[in-house]
């Protein structure tokens, strides 16, 4: 099956996280492109895609959020997986635990940090939040010592067997809908 794997990335992170999810696809049989959300994204002719973001501010980046809003009518001829990235996965964190956990209920409060009309056009058959990497650079000074006082700690906090699990099963789900 022909799958689109895109992305927003600010630091690199996404799009290594985008990297892994065509890889696994690859292996199991699917012809993959992958390439940046943006001005220039196309999807048209694909089956499928899985589209993710980095997550600044409790929001996907603004160019993925434009391309999703320019694209969406073709989009929606797809089966679309969406996942972001940002401090806190649902596995990993770069947070202590007890952080990550109260984090993470703040996110399910809120809600997806897709806009609303997004997920209602794209219907996703799943959604992923995966933790990133974070270096000091990526802050302002206020930032660093928010980041810290909240016992925040820098380094790729990417799970690869959980990026793995998550890309294994859309593998598995897009060999299945061929089938039937």
């Amino acid at each position: 099956m022909k799958v689109f794997v895109g992305y927003a990335s600010a630091h690199g992170s996404t799009r290594g996280v985008a990297e892994r999810i065509a890889s696994v696809l690859k292996r199991h049989g699917h012809q993959v492109v992958v390439g940046p959300l943006d001005r220039h994204t196309d999807p048209r002719g694909f089956a499928a895609a899985v589209l993710g973001s980095a997550i600044h501010d409790g929001r996907w980046l603004p160019e993925a959020v434009e391309s999703l809003r320019r694209t969406a009518d073709v989009l929606a001829g797809c089966q679309v997986w969406v996942y972001s990235v940002s401090l806190v996965g649902e596995r990993t964190s770069a947070f202590r635990p007890g952080v990550a956990r109260r984090l993470r209920g703040l996110k399910a409060r809120r809600g997806a940090e897709l806009p609303a009309e997004l997920r209602t056009a794209l219907q996703p058959i799943g959604q992923h939040d995966f933790a990133g990497a974070v270096s000091p650079e990526h802050w302002p000074i206020t930032g660093r010592l928010v980041f810290r006082a909240m016992g925040g700690r820098y380094g790729d906090h990417r799970d690869w067997s959980e990026i793995d699990d998550w890309a294994g099963g859309i593998a598995r789900d897009l060999l299945e809908s061929t089938v039937e």
